[in-house]
């Protein structure tokens, strides 16, 4: 029995009790039943039901409302208790397996340097974010394009970090490089996973999020790779986010129209990040 479970059933039988204390037990055949006047150590007088079993000699008395009433929100309490640790504890394990860096691990809105250039970015990364499962039953996607050290990253993991605190859901931060480096190791003789279990690695996580794209202006063998992820994941509905230095045309030239033209997909964009570096 799960720890769900356990509590699902302790709730039922209090509320049984419950019921039976403020409204008298149920008529039975063979059961003679009446009322009393018992006495709580900690809420006084209260009225009883009592239930006398003649062919068993068996009597069942009904407790006091106000204890069992507490019982029942004890025992809530214990459960929501268990849940959060639950929860602080999937949320751990989810951003330590995100890809996030120790950069950006503690990226959100808030902390975002925002200026009256990239404010629109912001706006439109944090509605997304805010969205997501209207995002995620929609397949939406992201594209962040344009000049290095404008904020992509940070704006990126922001989305990464609230989908796993707010929604507990599965997200990946990984490079394209990244990407054609592990597919290709599972090209060889001794490779510890098969092709299809490295796509997999990239295809079945909620979020994806891809940096770096085109920053190599990879083999033909490298984009093959870059956009059968992408299309699997767009056959799935499942969001990706792309972060890429190129401008729009150029990352348009790189990806192809038709990849670009289904990232905008189920309430997705493009945003360009076309300001100048922060880092100057």
């Amino acid at each position: 029995m799960t720890p769900e479970e356990k509590f699902q059933e302790d709730l039922k039988n209090l509320e049984v009790r419950l019921q039976a204390a403020t409204q008298g037990f149920k008529p039975l055949d063979g059961c003679v039943t009446s009322e009393s006047v018992a006495s709580c150590e900690h809420h006084g007088h209260y009225r009883q039901w009592v239930r006398r079993f003649d062919a068993i000699e068996r009597t069942t008395r009904t407790d006091c409302p106000q204890c069992l009433q507490g019982e029942i929100a004890r025992l809530k309490q214990r459960e929501a208790e268990r849940k959060a640790r639950v929860q602080v504890g999937l949320i751990a394990d989810l951003k330590y397996h995100s890809g996030v860096p120790k950069r950006f691990e503690k990226a959100s809105f808030e902390n975002y340097e925002q200026t009256e250039a990239n404010a629109k970015a912001k706006r439109f990364c944090q509605a997304y974010a805010n969205k997501w499962q209207e995002r995620k039953a929609k397949g939406g996607g992201l594209i962040l394009c344009g000049k290095p050290g404008t904020g992509k990253n940070h704006l990126a993991c922001a989305i990464i970090n609230h989908v796993i605190e707010q929604y507990q859901d599965e997200a990946l931060l990984t490079t394209a490089l990244r990407i054609a480096r592990k597919v290709k190791s599972s090209w060889n003789k001794n490779a510890e996973e098969s092709e299809e279990q490295v796509m997999r690695t990239y295809i079945v996580p909620n979020l994806l999020v891809i940096d770096e794209i085109g920053v190599q202006f990879g083999s033909e063998a490298e984009k093959i790779i870059l956009f059968e992820i992408i299309n699997e994941r767009y056959e799935a509905m499942k969001p990706t986010i792309l972060i890429s230095n190129l401008s729009q045309q150029e990352l348009g030239a790189y990806v192809g129209e038709r990849i670009v033209d289904r990232m905008r997909e189920g309430g997705g964009a493009m945003i360009a990040f076309d300001w100048e570096s922060y880092r100057k």
